[in-house]
């Protein structure tokens, strides 16, 4: 599956790329995941093109 960066998702997504990764770690956004691994504190965000057209497709629709 091919992934986009959060910067590509958020431009297409129209807002900026804080407020896309808040909604990740919500799992208000579904496009992907965010992970944290244990111990550690920073996410890593995955986002999957399908994910986000779809997403896209439906008016952004939850």
């Amino acid at each position: 599956m091919e992934r986009v960066t959060t910067k590509e998702a958020a431009k297409l997504l129209n807002m900026d790329v804080v407020t896309l990764q808040f909604l990740m770690r919500q799992e208000r956004l579904p496009i992907g995941y965010a992970i944290k691994k244990d111990g550690k504190s920073r996410y890593h965000y995955i986002i999957y093109r399908s994910m986000l057209d779809a997403f896209i497709q439906s008016g952004g629709k939850c």
